[in-house]
């Protein structure tokens, strides 16, 4: 893995924010309102030999070899360092101080980092006595099998300095007949029964479908201003 400098990974966090922003308001108006956090706030301070002596206690090597996430890295041909190893530790970590000062109960994540999350529910009952919660969705997969958003030319950017409304557009309108619907359903915010309408589209149709889709993606992500010069190149 690339070490990042302080720089890149401040402008990695601003990347971030300025995606979430489109999606949910942050601030501190009312309660529901977001919040972003750096876990430099509490990792860098850690003194290593107290860590260990008060948290590292709390894993045993058995428990952390017997998730399937890291069955599944050990099987890999490439080495697994010790760093990576520690990542299931430190993010059971980071959910406890979450927990500690905002009061997080629940960590949403990919079914993949189920071992970590589980690691914070537990570090947090027996260092605490505090109920945590993990809630994981399965990695969404193409009807090929590969995961979803990896391509021939790296991951789907949501920022449009990485990734122009364009080219993101095009990505959704690439979509597999046999994704389409599923796609549809999962990704954008039509009402289902508009959606099910579709799903009786057989030939051409289907690539109306496709269309619909990419509008929808791109309007959740970039706005419904950018489709008009999205649809002017198209049938230029």
């Amino acid at each position: 893995r690339v070490m990042l400098t302080d720089d890149i990974i401040k402008q990695n966090t601003d990347g971030i924010s300025k995606v979430f922003q489109k999606f949910l308001t942050f601030g501190d108006a009312t309660p529901t309102d977001a919040i972003m956090v750096n876990n430099d706030d509490w990792l860098s301070s850690i003194s290593y030999l107290e860590f260990l002596r008060d948290y590292g206690q709390h894993f045993t090597i058995n428990r952390m070899l017997s998730f399937e996430s890291v069955k599944q890295r050990l099987a890999r041909e490439a080495p697994f360092s010790f760093l990576e190893f520690n990542y299931m530790i430190l993010q059971a970590y980071d959910f406890l101080e979450l927990n500690r000062r905002y009061d997080a109960k629940l960590q949403l994540g990919g079914s993949d980092q189920w071992g970590n999350m589980i690691s914070g529910c537990e570090l947090g009952r027996r260092v605490d006595g505090a109920q945590l919660y993990a809630l994981t969705a399965p990695l969404i997969t193409t009807s090929d099998g590969k995961k979803m958003g990896k391509t021939a030319g790296g991951a789907v950017w949501l920022n449009a300095d990485k990734l122009s409304e364009y080219d993101y557009w095009q990505f959704w309108r690439n979509t597999s007949d046999e994704d389409v619907i599923r796609f549809l359903k999962l990704f954008t915010e039509l009402p289902l029964e508009e959606i099910e309408t579709m799903e009786g589209w057989k030939g051409a149709d289907i690539n109306k479908a496709k269309i619909v889709l990419a509008d929808e993606a791109t309007t959740l992500l970039h706005g419904r201003d950018c489709l008009k010069a999205i649809h002017d190149t198209i049938d230029s």
